[in-house]
């Protein structure tokens, strides 16, 4: 839960690739599994089923989100990266530059909004480079189920695996002895 009580609001950012739809059935079940844990995901398969302004809709889905989660797949990073052959993946596109100004415009804390995801099968160098390389964590979620998906659980519902100890009293400790030289 968020601080006023509702559940945290994820918009799952992701590129459709090239893959028979493999890549999009995990996302798919992750958006399910999300929803199941009690996070209040969203993504544009719903949204496809009526008539959009895409570049509207992506936007506000990125402004209104508490967290982005950024799926690694070689077609994002392409995209991301303004690799791709022109008119192919502008949605990607249009996501990745909303991200870049926040990452621009916040270096010190955008990671704790814009999380890496890499589902099964996925590397962390189909991330895009302006999200940090091996510098920043990766959720790596293997297999797509809530335990393996714990760690990205935990940091959405602000829920620790662990907790700081008590701090005790300070113990007696007596000086030791002086010693005279003899």
């Amino acid at each position: 839960m968020t601080d006023d009580g509702r559940p945290p609001l994820v918009f799952i950012s992701y590129a459709h690739e090239d893959d028979g739809g493999v890549h999009r059935d995990q996302v798919r079940t992750l958006w399910r599994l999300l929803c199941a844990q009690g996070v209040d995901a969203r993504l544009d398969l719903l949204a496809a089923e009526s008539p959009q302004d895409w570049g509207v809709w992506m936007m506000h889905r990125c402004q209104e989100a508490d967290h982005v989660l950024v799926i690694a797949s070689p077609a994002y990073k392409r995209r991301a990266e303004v690799r791709e052959k022109p008119g192919t993946g502008l949605g990607v596109a249009w996501e990745a530059a909303l991200l870049r100004a926040e990452v621009h415009g916040n270096p010190r804390d955008w990671f704790r909004r814009i999380l890496r995801v890499v589902l099964p099968g996925g590397s962390t160098d189909d991330l895009p480079a302006f999200l940090g390389g091996g510098a920043v964590t990766t959720y790596r979620i293997d297999p797509l189920t809530a335990a393996g998906a714990e760690t990205l659980l935990r940091y959405l519902h602000g829920l620790p695996y662990e907790l700081p100890p008590a701090i005790g009293p300070v113990p007696h400790l007596p000086p030791r002895p002086s010693q005279e030289p003899t």
